[in-house]
């Protein structure tokens, strides 16, 4: 793996706001969509099922104009509508952030990639018959509509949507790792948080090496710091796992005076490396009030 390029997202609002997240699971091998909701002890509960269309060349995507649907965990950022949106691709388009942090590790490109609709209602009869996008009927897109919110809903494409990733899993290793980076980072213990950080870890322009020095000033400015994570949600991938995350953050300068105080959404992808969950990419987005 080459340098990891962080991806910062545009969400206003902290996590999910008390709110169950839903998401959509996408099996390429049977071409069908889920709509599902997250449930409190990470299994996942299936609302509705779709018929979709995808790329009409089958592998995961890797490079612009493959005519591949990418596999991996994303999120719908934006949403376009006609007559700024081409009539071929419906009632209306989601955005997909495709590629993602991850797929840039793997040195993946392409762009343009987007759940939509379609003007020739025929295409659905066909298993793969988009340059990479995932389609559905007018009507089915309509109905998946409201359980979509912009910039926080995961889009999850699997190239088999096994049973445990379909019905979720609570994972005790992957809350494990979590707390234990909590821990780490409040302990200001910069050799056990460092080693939640993947090889590959890149965020603010920084790389594994430059964020130690980073976190290393910061330990030295403040006497205490005090991390709050609360509502917690790992969308897992055979790939990598997203977790988002309200994060309640303050900390005590060395005198006695307050610090750096701040509340938002955080996002991290986990990696395996040496059999062990890291952190390959994490961002912040401060809540807006």
């Amino acid at each position: 793996m080459s340098s990891f390029i962080a991806l910062f997202f545009g969400i206003s609002v902290s996590a999910f706001a008390g709110r169950p997240p839903t998401l959509i699971l996408v099996d390429k091998k049977t071409n069908l969509l889920h709509v599902a909701e997250y449930q409190k002890d990470d299994s996942l509960k299936t609302l509705a099922t779709f018929h979709t269309t995808m790329g009409k060349v089958k592998g995961d995507k890797a490079e612009e104009g493959d005519l591949k649907t990418p596999e991996g965990v994303y999120q719908i950022q934006g949403r376009r509508l006609p007559p700024a949106l081409a009539a071929k691709f419906g009632v209306m388009a989601f955005t997909v952030n495709y590629p993602n942090a991850y797929d840039h590790i793997a040195g993946a490109t392409g762009t343009g990639i987007m759940l939509h609709g379609t003007n020739a209602p025929d295409r659905m009869k066909k298993d793969f018959d988009s340059e990479g996008c995932v389609v559905l009927e007018n009507s089915d897109l309509l109905k998946v509509e409201p359980y979509i919110r912009l910039g926080l809903t995961p889009i999850l494409i699997f190239e088999e949507l096994t049973p445990e990733y379909a019905t979720g899993q609570r994972s005790e290793k992957l809350h494990a790792f979590f707390n234990s980076w909590i821990k780490a980072w409040e302990a200001r213990d910069i050799d056990s948080y460092m080693n939640h950080y993947h090889t590959d870890f890149a965020s603010m322009g920084r790389n594994r090496a430059q964020w130690r020095d980073y976190k290393n000033v910061l330990n030295k400015k403040y006497r205490k710091i005090t991390v709050g994570a609360s509502a917690p949600y790992f969308f897992r991938h055979p790939k990598y796992t997203m977790l988002i995350f309200t994060q309640d953050y303050q900390s005590e300068l060395q005198g006695g005076g307050k610090g750096l105080v701040s509340r938002g959404t955080k996002i991290l992808y986990f990696a395996e490396e040496s059999g062990m969950p890291k952190i390959v990419s994490e961002s912040f987005t401060e809540l807006m009030w």
